[in-house]
Formats: structure tokens, C-alpha cells, sequence
């Protein structure tokens, strides 16, 4: 037989969790008791509450409406809520069920640090939608350059352009970004000259622009 919890929700009353409590705490003013320590407490709560309040690191309860609208917007742009999660230190669970609606309130700590997140302050490491990447990627290969050539500008010996074409990193898709605009700023005029590197003979090495040489005693 299932044993049956006697406190309405599985709380106990104010009453019974002050009842070993000392005086001089809030809780127990909370059960009934107006000494003068208990009043004290209460004050000295209310007074640091109103303090917080004013500093804007009041963390009472707040409908998690805005929350959730946020984080619907953020993943319209790619950043989903295990993004959101690494840059807020809030943990995946609670972030999923206030995304679906199912936790209805939340902490205001909580709500001011979802509402600060936006797509720059997403952790370098995060996975975001590679479409604006690559069309980026497009318009370079557009301009005459070659996916070897980037892959070079982007990665030091790199022979391949490897980005995915679903997400990418967010300090990949930033690398990508200051390479456009980087040959933007010359007005994309240096695609001529960066030319795929020649795969030499064996045994050779090139000590100048159109110069072979053999390697001796090879």
C-alpha cells in the first residue's frame, strides 16, 4: 500500500519546518513569531531584497513568457538551447522545459541571463546553422577563388575546405566572416594570385618561380 504523504504537495507547513528554528530567522517569523530578533530578520530580508531590486539582481519569480519567446528566437537563428546552455551555465533540462512551455516561472536571474544571450556571445564552440557560412564561401568561389585557396587563407596547410554544409562552429563561421571581409577590403582583387600549390616530381624542390631543381644523392 502506497504510503500516503499527510503535507498538501509533499510541502511541509511554515510551521513545522520553523518549528526547530531559532529565533532571529526569517523563516520563523514566516511561522507566526513577531519578537523583536524574528522582526529584525524580516527587515534586514525585505531591506536586501529592495537593494537588489535597485542593483537589477532581484531574483524573485517571473513568467518564463519572455524567456521562452527568446530562445524560440535564438533557434530560428541557429543557436539552440545546448548554445544558449555554455554561455549561461543553465542546465539543459531546464532550458528544454522552458522552451516547451512546460515550466511556467522561473527566477529573474535566470530570465536576465537568457535574455543576454545573442549570437556573438554564443560560446566560440557552439554549433550554429552553416547557411550565412556559406553563402559567405559562395560568394567568395563566386569571385574566382578556389575552395584549396580558402582552405589555405582559413587554415594553415590545409589542402581542404571541411566545414559542414548543416552547422559549423561559432569561431568558424567568425573566421569565415573576417576572411570575406578582409578581401572585400581589396576589393577581392587577390583571388589571381593565389594559385594551387604544383605537386613537384619526386626527388625535386623549387628554389625559385619556374626553377626545378633535383635533390643530390637522391
Amino acid at each position: 500500500m502506497a504510503k500516503i504523504n499527510p503535507f498538501k504537495n509533499g510541502l511541509k507547513p511554515v510551521a513545522v519546518l520553523a518549528a526547530d528554528r531559532e529565533h532571529g530567522t526569517r523563516l520563523k517569523y514566516l511561522s507566526g513569531c513577531k519578537c523583536v530578533e524574528c522582526r529584525r530578520a524580516n527587515t534586514d530580508y525585505q531591506c536586501a531584497r529592495e537593494a537588489a531590486k535597485k542593483l537589477g539582481d532581484w531574483n524573485g519569480i517571473v513568467p518564463a513568457t519572455k524567456a521562452r519567446k527568446h530562445l524560440l528566437k535564438l533557434s530560428e537563428q541557429g543557436i539552440g538551447r545546448r548554445a544558449v546552455g555554455a554561455v549561461t551555465d543553465i542546465s539543459d533540462t531546464i532550458l528544454h522545459d522552458i522552451r516547451t512551455g512546460t515550466k511556467k516561472n522561473i527566477r529573474a536571474r535566470t530570465e536576465r541571463k537568457i535574455l543576454a544571450v545573442t549570437p556573438d556571445l554564443a560560446s566560440e564552440g557552439a554549433l550554429i546553422s552553416a547557411a550565412p557560412t556559406w553563402n559567405l564561401i559562395r560568394q567568395l568561389l563566386a569571385k574566382g577563388y578556389t575552395k584549396s585557396q580558402l582552405a589555405k587563407l582559413l587554415i594553415c596547410d590545409a589542402h581542404a575546405l571541411q566545414i559542414s554544409q548543416k552547422q559549423v562552429r561559432v569561431r568558424t563561421a567568425d573566421a569565415v566572416a573576417r576572411l570575406y571581409k578582409k578581401l572585400e577590403a581589396v576589393d577581392f582583387n587577390t583571388a589571381r594570385y593565389y594559385q594551387q600549390e604544383e605537386i613537384l616530381p619526386s626527388n625535386t624542390y623549387r628554389i625559385k618561380p619556374g626553377v626545378i631543381e633535383h635533390r643530390m644523392g637522391e
